[in-house]
């Protein structure tokens, strides 16, 4: 039988979920704390508030932007700079030579670590009447009951809540479909599926060739993982377009390349818009760096507004360039990925992979070159899979996507991109939901109902206003 109902569950203990907590326990605590609030905090790993973003303890993995820009409350930007002045040399991290705490780039262990300790201060502040219970598990399935949602965790276990936050987060692109369970077998150790598991990097110091799937910022976490391991040979990137994640240069945004009153209503006015700025950075000898913080604080308008035919040629042939824009490579990272390029230790490939084959105490990778239709081979040592993520929910391979698909519970976006939710709430919109406002999304499910939902200040934004939300519901409930 499920143990006691619970005001809310959050499946996903991640950034998403915690920051989730956060806000909704900070809502509680400005309206005097007296309300009782109780939150289950369903999660896989070990600890809250990390998920694979902050679970890396390599320290060259930094958060890809400046501290300033990072804290949990945008009404307070100094919030997370303060909290790295009093706390960082406790988590064993000081700022390069030279830089202040607000433009340095923490490594994102430290930033996990920030959202955990702020999670235990909202709490502390809620008062008494709110609690927080940590559940380490893996939840498999959810169904509507009387009082809300079941939830079944993969040992057996039933919860019970009256709503629930679907914070999944990210769910690995497999980049599979050259390779079959077999030959995922046959490969064995030499082929490393998930790149921040430092195990599984053992001996290639050894090694001369590793060729990472992906030429993204998660090709570079590989890379640095590599090489703490000991691996001082060549890496070869192959991603379709052969695009590689640049380093960040920071910069003011260039002016009047969009207003935000009149907004273009189709991509190809945004295209054009765009074209006309760039032109104009040329003729001016500026840096190009100076366009996506100019276009991105209108994402969520210009996303809202576009159709979903679109929206899905967005998809197909924008989003590359966009994502490799706008996510850069930080101060350090950048200056090691210089370094690997000025060596010759890093090859760029562009292409598309065939197979991959065992081939004595090599891999055999067979590839073809962007626009050519020939085979051709490389012999590396290790592959390792940077992919990136799997955003479809009908190819997403875990059991509780699945159930909650098969129990309507959720639908797929209409630009094949997350669930459909409401994109100023997060509310999902779904025929299975038992009653509005029981069921939220909050994070990476809701790409294609607010496009830039996987990013901190995103997830931060919206996960505010899931929780307002909440706490209007929760209120209502209290009141009846």
């Amino acid at each position: 039988m499920p143990e006691q109902i619970s005001d809310l569950a959050i499946i996903g203990g991640g950034f998403a979920g915690a920051v989730t907590a956060i806000k909704l326990l900070r809502a509680v605590a400005a309206e005097g704390g007296q309300a009782p609030l109780s939150i289950r905090i369903i999660e896989s790993r070990a600890e809250v508030g990390r998920g694979i973003a902050y679970s890396t303890d390599n320290d060259e993995h930094i958060v890809n932007g400046p501290a300033q820009l990072f804290g949990l409350y945008p009404e307070r930007p100094a919030h997370l700079t303060e909290w790295l002045a009093a706390n960082a040399a406790r988590h064993g991290w000081t700022p390069p030579p030279g830089v202040d705490f607000a433009e340095a780039f923490p490594p994102r262990r430290v930033y996990g670590s920030y959202v955990q300790e702020e999670l235990a201060q909202a709490l502390r502040d809620a008062g008494p009447a709110a609690s927080v219970e940590y559940v380490h598990g893996r939840a498999l399935d959810l169904h509507t009951a009387g009082h809300g949602y079941d939830i079944t965790l993969e040992d057996g276990r039933r919860l019970a809540a009256s709503r629930v936050v679907l914070a999944l987060g990210l769910f690995r692109n497999a980049g599979e479909s050259f390779l079959s369970p077999a030959q995922r077998a046959a490969l064995g150790r030499r082929y490393i599926d998930d790149v921040w598991n430092a195990h599984a990097w053992k001996d290639v110091r050894h090694e001369q060739d590793i060729l990472i799937i992906g030429s993204s910022l998660t090709a570079l976490d590989a890379a640095f993982n590599a090489q703490r391991a000991g691996f001082g040979g060549r890496f070869h990137a192959l991603s379709r377009r052969g695009l590689l994640v640049q380093p960040r240069r920071q910069l003011a945004p260039w002016p009047d390349v969009l207003d935000g009153k009149r907004l273009p209503d189709t991509l190809r006015g945004l295209l054009q818009a765009t074209r006309a700025a760039r032109r104009a950075v040329k003729a001016a000898g500026a840096d190009w760096q100076q366009l996506p913080p100019a276009i991105r604080p209108h994402v969520p308008a210009l996303w809202d507004k576009a159709s979903n035919a679109d929206r899905k040629r967005f998809l197909r042939h924008i989003r590359p360039f966009w994502e490799i824009s706008l996510h850069r490579a930080g101060p350090e990272s950048g200056k090691q990925l210089d370094r690997l390029l000025a060596e010759g230790r890093l090859n760029r490939l562009a292409g598309r992979i065939r197979a991959l084959r065992p081939a004595g105490d090599k891999v055999a990778v067979d590839w073809s070159p962007r626009g050519e239709d020939g085979v051709r081979t490389l012999l590396v040592d290790r592959v390792a899979n940077a992919a990136g993520y799997e955003f479809d929910w009908l190819r997403i391979d875990d059991p509780l996507v699945r159930n909650l698909l098969a129990r309507k519970l959720v639908r797929p976006h209409a630009t094949g991109f997350g669930i459909d939710a409401d994109p100023a709430t997060g509310a999902v919109l779904a025929p299975g939901v038992s009653q509005p406002g029981s069921l939220f999304a909050v994070g990476h499910p809701l790409r294609g109902a607010v496009w830039e939902s996987n990013s901190i200040a995103e997830q931060v934004a919206g996960a505010g206003n899931t929780a307002l939300a909440l706490a209007v519901t929760l209120q209502a409930v209290e009141t009846l």
